[in-house]
């Protein structure tokens, strides 16, 4: 038994082509964590073999016919395939049938083939690749050779299979077509010679199809596998790290839309790059052999196109890299703000920013065009390169004086039109794979060679101590946003590419991004928490508490000192991940689902009422960054997320700063003091009224820990924290509450608020608190009464609980309209016509150099004499012609046609390609951010950059070379068709035949081709959406130890989409055998009616016609298939074209008849009148018949719980949803009734989750530089982050990286700030601004705002009720309506409103401060 699972372990190594290894399973790539156990990928029921009495799964596929596995009817039928089904690809035909009749679904594509999937080849990679770094260092492993031994079997195999297809198709014209043509010459011969010879002919060519046809289907399997292995290890590598360091989330999607598609294409067409050396060997070989070296002559141009070749190569890698280093930015910034396509919207700033990455745009296709002009010319020269070489070939032997017959002649066009001009097509389109790869192999390397977070903490010894730190000192990993490169010697091609003005693209492109230095964050840090005790954390902002709970994830580097963690955790960030699902999903995060205990968890956390508002309860979706819920409501899901857990230790990074006081002090209460009381608790907080019911408080600066101790002693004992208290305090006390809090439920507590807290420990009080809890029915009557049921669970969803609508998967042919839009955006039918001639005076001239070769041979010779033996014969000669030189002439001037016309149409077939594409992509980016915020709430990300990526990588780079292809094949056809016809008249009978297999083939080809690549596109964009989750919620997945379930999801993703596309990429194959089979009868058809014919067809024109026939089995193929992948590549296209004709748009950004005056607005008074809106069609009213009126100047406070409405209004306001009825005016102008520019750009919005961009502090407070630096610093100071900037190296040309990780949220927050008081508009709207500032920031932040906008209108949504007691006005929203509406100190005095309610349950808290 043993002896047979190590055969079989060797078979299967020898298939991957690595012998003796152990291939493991996901568990080793993930040391150190303990998350769930789950089934061996590679157990014997997802990879045991069969009882066909063959082991290896590869050679299985040798048997002749095979029966039908019923057991493995979900996986890729190509497992189970017999020989012959493998050769003529008859598996796929089941597929195809299914597409013509009804079209293929998602639900008909197989299960990816265990062999190819993404567990069973990123193991055996990841195998490799660790072997290389341990053998020869990180620095110096290389990833080339890595992919070598990962594929080395597979690639000679392939390579052998293909070199021998190459000679048995040099055997046809060789050997075959010469005699076939002496036949035709010498009428004494037996028909059934020139019989003989036809079928040989035919056979031959049949084999070659064959073998090629092999050669492919190892080709694209190798590939698959290939793409898979680097595309997970690539992931897996990624989920490892704690940051991304130098790298953006837009250059992380493009290594994984983009170049994940190159690794494909260099792994299968890479390999044919061989035979371009191998073919010019023989047919060069041959000609000199037949001819005689003079010949060599002619075969020079080879040796000239070689250099062209390395030139072409050597630019195109150029420019391919800066091309990249654009698309890369192109895509980091359209990423960036399509996360902040809110807040963009609401400052107006989509055409700045639409100006911004057409710039960026502009130098990509410059380089686009450079690449593809260099390509283009590669591409029309390379066809023409044989028949040159044969023009030169045959006018140097006869002008050496030697004759030439048509069975010399024709034999080597055959060679060259047949053999050596696909061969270099071939070898074109490898090389081409290779240049880009070249690129490629660096960036992924420079991922995997990225410092990943390692544990560095330890067991305590004491297992009573949760966790301690030793005199630690941190620093964050380095975030490098320039790309640092070494110097590199500039050799010819790139100074060529310097001095055409194109400079060096990495500093052009990223100009604005600095090296930020790596500084200690937080210093000396000496910390104990025993076990079960909840410590409060404290400090003003940026004094290192958050990074203080990303020290204790491990998430830092520890330059010094030592940690001990005994425990597991749990983890709530400041700013809440979301995932992209159902909100009970992002509850249970991958743990087993328990009814009670998921009932307690949304009780503890305040989502009882909130489920029974969403649309489907638990079951509604949630969007990208939790996009339809609020800032509170993402919050109480994150805290939900954690608690659910059920982890040892708890790190909440400040969870109360974005609800409101009573639904934060139900979380307080029974969240964090009741459902974690035996937990370990880092409470991270702004809020200071809960620190006095901690048992310990953690006070820092600077990132130093001044005090640890109790609320009480650090009063007593630490000055700074007494002031911050006190602070606090006098917020609170300018309230005059004293007369509200009369009713407390707690006399006691409340009677503290004058003296000082009593000797009593806070844990005595939380025990008590807890004692009382439990004992208390109210709990157990929350519980039953909010409790979700079975029946609630599991009940069918309705239809509006679905956020995110599914991508349209469109059916049936490509429209025309798509393909004139195409025509018309590359410059309209009169350049297509243009374009389309000059494509046939290329082709046809290329074509009747041939003809005129034959007419030469036919006409222009005499009869002459020589003596053979003892014996004088007769024989034609051209040399003795008297119009010799005039043949010769005509001959050699086909070159000049040739060249000419190729480098013209190039010229303008690229310069019309892309600026089709470049139009398509300006015009869709205008669409995009035209559309509504509901467009964005629905879609993806993921989905939207898949068509600024993907599909316009497809449009500005695939669809011009297949559309290239495509008519130039289409033409060559042409052309060989016709020559065939001309010469024998009796072929188009045989070809009508032909043609009906040949349209039925085709058309059936064309709807399976179709459909898979509308699937294979629509499974890419998962991919991107969920790599772009991963990222953003690195710190989270490491927390909870949900790696293995992160990289389950991406393998399972990534195996859909290599599934479809593997059924993608063998459909062409399937087409081309059938083709080439019909190619075969073309030429078994010619030669036998040559053979018939005989005495009645010049041999020369005969010679013609088999020449031509021969090439027909590689392009004819060649030419369906290139149609159908442009129609399929077309999709593309129409994707963009779909969107751009179903996008809805806001309203107009200007209209100039009703503009209002350019200083409006002048008073900032504001009027809702009967204002209704909802989000959705499906919603209830999140505003309910609102009225109010503002008067200019007037300082307005928003209250009211979490989902009354308060965000709502600044959404209405702004315009982002248009109202159901009602109006609202801004100083008597009807909003509704003006541009959202003109609107928008008059009012000023501090949002609540701060939003900053990848670039420089000075970029993000002012990105169109409309003020000087006196001016910025100003702004800056009174925001009161001057000391911090200034301290910061670069000043305000320092870095922010992508998210402003590199600031805390409070800062970002502040700097926010910064950028409304540059603005200074009439009006400005504050929504929740202040939540993750400290008290005293707040305090002096808030006198900041009254003076600087004293003569504006400001509104300010504030859960801390001490921000708005001193507005003019407070406005009080309970499900969505309008409940009270007065002074603060009205509201105050009447005891039984909303307002004082709320600030009674304030005070209350604040008791245990005093």
């Amino acid at each position: 038994m043993a002896d047979r699972e190590a055969g079989r372990e060797i078979h299967d190594a020898i298939d991957e082509g690595y012998v003796d290894v152990d291939l493991g399973d996901l568990s080793d790539t993930f040391s150190g964590r303990q998350p769930e156990k789950t089934g061996s990928p590679g157990s014997s029921s997802v990879y045991g073999s069969t009882n066909e009495g063959v082991r290896n799964p590869s050679t299985r596929n040798l048997i002749p016919i095979r029966k039908h596995d019923e057991r493995s009817r979900e996986t890729m039928p190509l497992d189970r395939a017999s020989l012959f089904s493998f050769i003529t690809y008859s598996w796929l035909t089941k597929y195809m049938k299914i597409a013509y009749n009804r079209g293929l679904g998602s639900e008909d594509i197989p299960l990816c083939s265990p062999k190819d999937s993404c567990d069973h080849a990123a193991q055996r990679l990841e195998r490799l690749w660790n072997e290389e770094v341990k053998r020869r260092g990180l620095e110096d492993a290389s990833l080339q050779r890595v992919i070598w031994k990962f594929t080395r079997s597979r690639v000679l195999v392939n390579i052998v299979l293909y070199l021998i297809s190459i000679v048995f198709g040099f055997i046809g014209p060789i050997f075959f077509m010469s005699r076939l043509v002496q036949f035709c010459q010498d009428h004494d011969k037996v028909w059934w010679h020139g019989a003989l010879w036809a079928a040989g002919m035919a056979g031959s060519e049949l084999t070659r199809v064959l073998l090629f046809g092999v050669a492919w289907g190892i080709a694209y399997r190798t590939g698959t596998r290939l793409r898979s292995a680097v595309m997970t290890m690539l992931y897996k590598k990624v989920i490892r790290l704690s940051t991304l360091g130098d790298k953006s989330i837009g250059e992380m999607i493009n290594l994984f839309a983009n170049d994940g598609q190159r690794i494909y294409e260099v792994a299968s067409f890479g390999p044919f790059i061989i035979g371009d050396p191998f073919v010019a060997t023989m047919g060069t070989g041959y000609t000199i052999w037949l001819l005689g070296p003079h010949a060599a002559l002619g075969m020079l141009v080879f040796v000239l196109f070689y250099p062209v070749q390395y030139l072409v190569s050597t630019l195109t890698g150029y420019f391919r890299r800066r091309t990249l280093t654009a698309t890369d930015q192109r895509v980091q910034l359209m990423n960036e703000l399509l996360i902040c396509i809110k807040l963009i919207k609401m400052y107006a700033w989509e055409k700045p920013f639409s100006l911004s990455i057409k710039k960026i745009r502009e130098k990509e296709k410059s380089f686009l065009e450079s690449t593809a002009y260099v390509q283009s010319a590669s591409v029309a020269l390379t066809p023409v390169v044989p028949i040159i070489a044969v023009i030169v070939t045959f006018l140097a032997h006869i002008g050496f004086g030697y004759d030439l017959s048509p069975a010399e002649g024709f034999a080597v066009v055959a060679v060259m039109i047949s053999r050596v001009r696909p061969s270099l097509n071939g070898a074109r389109e490898a090389l081409k794979t290779w240049d880009e790869a070249r690129v490629i192999w660096p960036r992924i390397k420079s991922v995997l060679s990225m410092e990943e977070s390692k544990p560095f903490s330890e067991k305590p010894i004491d297992r009573s101590i949760a966790l301690s730190i030793y005199n630690g000192s941190f620093v964050w990993r380095e975030s490098a946003l320039t790309k640092t490169r070494a110097k590199r010697n500039r050799n010819l091609w790139s100074r060529i590419c310097c001095c055409c003005g194109q400079g060096d693209i990495e500093k052009e492109v990223l100009t604005s991004l600095v090296q930020p230095k790596s500084i200690p964050v937080l210093i000396s840090i000496n910390l104990i928490v025993p076990k079960s005790r909840l410590i409060g954390v404290c400090g003003t902002v940026g004094s290192g508490k958050s990074s203080l709970l990303s020290a204790i994830l491990g998430q830092m580097i520890l330059e010094q000192g030592r940690v001990t963690i005994d425990g597991s955790f749990a983890y709530v960030s400041q700013q809440a991940w979301i995932m992209n699902c159902t909100l009970k999903e992002n509850i249970l995060f991958g743990e087993p689902f328990e009814m009670e205990k998921y009932n307690r968890v949304l009780m503890v956390c305040a989502l009882d009422q909130d489920i029974g508002i969403l649309p489907a309860g638990d079951q509604t979706e949630i969007g990208e960054r939790g996009i339809n819920l609020s800032g509170g409501q993402r919050q109480r899901v994150s805290l939900a997320r954690a608690i659910y857990a059920n982890r040892d230790i708890y790190l909440l990074d400040d969870p109360l700063s974005a609800v409101d006081s009573h639904v934060g002090n139900h979380i307080f209460n029974h969240c964090i003091r009741g459902a974690l009381k035996e937990k370990t608790v880092m409470f991270v907080t702004h809020q200071l009224q809960y620190l006095s019911q901690c048992d310990e408080v953690i006070f820092m600066d600077h990132g130093r820990i001044l005090d640890q101790g109790r609320h009480g002693d650090l009063l007593n004992q630490n000055e700074r924290y007494a002031t911050l208290i006190s602070t606090f305090l006098h917020e609170e006390s300018e309230t005059n509450l004293d007369e509200v809090v009369s009713n407390s439920d707690d006399d006691q507590l409340v009677s503290q608020t004058s003296g000082r807290a009593s000797p009593e420990s806070a844990t005595f009080k939380r025990k008590q608190f807890d004692k009382k809890t439990s004992l208390s029915t109210s709990t157990e009557l929350m519980l039953s009464k909010h409790s979700v049921t079975d029946d609630e669970l599991y009940s069918n969803v309705d239809t509006g609980g679905r956020l995110i609508e599914e991508e349209k998967i469109e059916v049936g042919s490509i429209p025309s309209h798509t393909y004139k839009s195409y025509i018309k955006s590359a410059g309209g039918y009169i350049l297509a016509a243009f374009v389309l001639s000059m494509f046939a005076v290329n082709v046809v001239g290329t074509a009747m150099s041939s003809w005129w070769l034959a007419h030469w041979l036919n006409t222009g010779v005499v009869n002459a004499t020589r003596t053979v033996g003892n014996e004088t014969e007769y024989y034609p000669s051209v040399r003795g012609h008297p119009d010799l030189h005039y043949y010769e002439l005509v001959y050699g001037m086909f070159i000049l046609v040739i060249v000419l016309s190729s480098l013209i149409r190039s010229f303008f077939f690229i310069k019309a390609s892309l600026r089709a594409s470049n139009l398509l992509h300006n015009r869709l980016l205008v669409k995009v951010f035209n559309s509504p915020m509901s467009f964005f709430d629905s879609t993806p990300v993921g989905r939207i950059l898949n068509i600024f990526s993907r599909d316009l990588d497809e449009t500005d780079c695939r669809l011009p070379s297949c559309i290239e292809a495509l008519v130039q094949n289409m033409l060559v056809v042409s052309m060989s068709i016709t020559f065939i016809a001309m010469v024998v008249p009796w072929f188009l009978i045989a070809l009508l035949l032909l043609a009906v297999i040949f349209i039925l083939v085709s058309r059936t080809f064309r709807c399976a081709l179709r459909d898979l690549k509308r699937l294979e596109n629509v499974s890419r964009s998962p991919i991107y959406s969920h790599v772009t989750a991963s990222v953003s919620g690195l710190n989270t997945i490491h927390a909870f130890g949900k790696e293995r379930a992160f990289v389950s999801k991406f393998m399972n993703l990534y195996d859909e989409n290599s599934s479809v596309f593997f059924l993608f990429t063998c459909s062409m194959r399937w087409l081309a055998v059938r083709l080439d089979f019909i190619a075969v009868c073309i030429i078994g058809v010619t030669a036998g009616l040559v053979v018939v014919l005989r005495g009645m067809i010049p041999p020369a024109f005969a010679g013609l016609a088999l020449a031509y026939a021969g090439q027909l089995t590689g392009i004819l193929q060649n030419t369906v298939r290139w149609a159908s992948e442009t129609e399929s590549r077309f999709t593309s296209v129409q994707r963009m074209e779909t969107l751009l004709d179903t996008l809805e748009s806001e309203g107009p950004a200007v209209i100039k008849e009703r503009r209002p005056p350019s200083d409006w607005p002048q008073k900032g008074s504001i009027v809702f009148s009967n204002v209704n809106m909802r989000y959705r069609a499906n919603l209830p009213l999140v505003l309910n018949d609102v009225s109010f009126h503002i008067k200019p100047k007037e300082k307005i406070g928003i209250v009211g719980r979490t989902g009354s409405g308060k965000s709502s209004l600044g959404v209405a306001l702004f315009r982002l949803v248009d109202l159901i009825s009602g109006v609202i005016e801004i100083d008597g102008i009807n909003i509704a009734e003006i541009g959202l520019e003109d609107l928008r750009s008059k009012l000023s919005i501090i949002p609540q989750d701060p939003v900053l961009f990848i670039g420089t502090i000075r970029y993000n407070l002012d990105p169109f530089q409309k003020y000087n630096d006196d001016v910025i610093w100003e702004a800056i100071e009174r925001t009161y982050m001057k000391d911090k900037i200034k301290a910061l190296p670069d000043k305000l040309d320092s870095a922010v990286i992508e998210n402003g990780e590199n600031f805390s949220v409070g800062e970002r927050q502040l700097l926010c700030m910064a950028r409304a008081l540059l603005r200074h508009s009439k009006i400005l709207l504050l929504d929740e601004a202040t939540a993750a500032i400290d008290t005293q920031t707040d305090a002096l932040v808030q006198q900041t705002l009254r003076e600087a906008f004293e003569d504006c209108t400001i509104l300010t949504i504030a859960h801390r009720l001490n921000t708005v007691i001193q507005c003019d006005r407070v406005l009080v929203l309970q499900g969505g309506m309008v409940v009270e509406f007065d002074n603060p100190l009205v509201l105050l005095a009447n005891g039984r409103s909303s307002f004082a309610g709320m600030m009674a349950a304030a005070q209350h808290r604040n008791a245990f401060l005093s």
